[in-house]
């Protein structure tokens, strides 16, 4: 039995602009279990890296969590659970600090922008380990030259003392997951991480985090929107759309017996290997703007089995099978709704 590492429930974010407030995460719910791997996808601005850096409290002002949970069931000192709200902590509070980068690490989209031109590799490696650990800084030395060669870096004594922008992008990317493994966290946030590498570069670098994940038995929360790559590693798939999660269930499931016209579409949209040319199915229109969010049904606009309903009622989660939820009206009973609508 799987054992529940985080449970996000209802999370909103949102940004507070001069142009007005953008709700980029809308009610969200989330569960990663101890282990195993959580694919989030969706298309580029449905809020699935926001969602995601909410877990370590790194969310870019004028963002900030208004509401909701995010449960981290942590292991203490005593071998004891204690579960800790991390939407309710201090973003440079000392608790948070002493999670983020130690238990929960997160390898972010674009090494390069991550990782400081103005230092090493390797002293970007040691300061997180110095920070979470008590080793010396001889030994925390040795342990950054272990983990690149264990992330396959050829050479780790000689590369470990260059600067980033003396590597090549999957190089970069093999040291960001150096970094946020080297002080063997219980999950592991990976955004985009194979986005910006070659098909063999990010083939590679897909295994090797398979195989980490399997040495030190974490959870993996990957973000993507490359349906291929979620076929490839994921147990369990979340399918967001402008900050809600429409859907969510194992993998099986998900590209066997997709619910949501929004998953269906994406499936379809997929380029196929075929012995004669045809057209891409591409979904139809694209993201709204953050400011004119539509009414009703966020994804009503571009959805081909959208009703008159569906541009006024907010859908609710509807429970389909043990593992699988939907967020849409075609499985809703509207006659409920409408009475309540009347009444009020």
């Amino acid at each position: 039995m799987s054992e529940t590492l985080i449970e996000v429930t209802d999370l909103k974010i949102h940004f507070f602009t001069d142009e007005g407030v953008v709700r980029a995460v809308d009610g969200s719910d989330l569960t990663v279990e101890r282990g195993r791997t959580l694919s989030l996808v969706g298309e580029s601005g449905c809020g699935k890296s926001v969602a995601c850096r909410s877990l370590l409290q790194i969310v870019h002002t004028p963002g900030r969590i208004v509401s909701g949970e995010i449960l981290y069931n942590r292991k203490s000192g005593n071998g004891l659970d204690e579960i800790i709200d991390i939407a309710k902590l201090d973003p440079k509070g000392k608790q948070i600090r002493d999670i983020r980068g130690k238990e929960i690490s997160m390898i972010f989209q674009e090494p390069m922008t991550s990782l400081s031109p103005m230092y090493t590799v390797g002293n970007q490696i040691v300061e997180n380990i110095l920070l979470h650990t008590d080793k010396t800084k001889k030994e925390a030395h040795a342990l950054a030259i272990e983990l690149l060669d264990k992330v396959g870096i050829p050479k780790p004594g000689r590369l470990v003392e260059e600067y980033p922008f003396r590597l090549s992008g999957g190089m970069r990317q093999r040291a960001m997951i150096a970094m946020a493994l080297s002080c063997n966290p219980t999950m592991l946030i990976a955004d985009e991480p194979t986005t910006a590498l070659d098909v063999t570069t990010q083939a590679n670098i897909l295994d090797l985090m398979l195989d980490l994940q399997r040495q030190y038995g974490m959870a993996l929360l990957f973000i993507t929107h490359d349906l291929g790559v979620v076929a490839e590693i994921a147990d369990d798939v979340a399918v967001m759309y402008l900050g809600k999660i429409v859907e969510k269930s194992d993998v099986d499931t998900i590209f066997n017996n997709p619910q949501h016209p929004y998953t269906q579409a994406l499936l379809r949209s997929i380029p196929k290997v075929a012995t004669r040319r045809e057209e891409l199915d591409p979904i139809k229109g694209m993201v709204p703007n953050p400011y004119r969010r539509p009414e009703g049904c966020p994804f009503h606009p571009r959805c081909a089995k959208a009703f008159s309903e569906c541009r006024t009622i907010v859908p609710s989660v509807t429970q389909l099978g043990e593992n699988h939820t939907v967020q849409c009206l075609l499985y809703e009973d509207l006659s409920d709704k409408k009475a309540m609508e009347q009444s009020l």
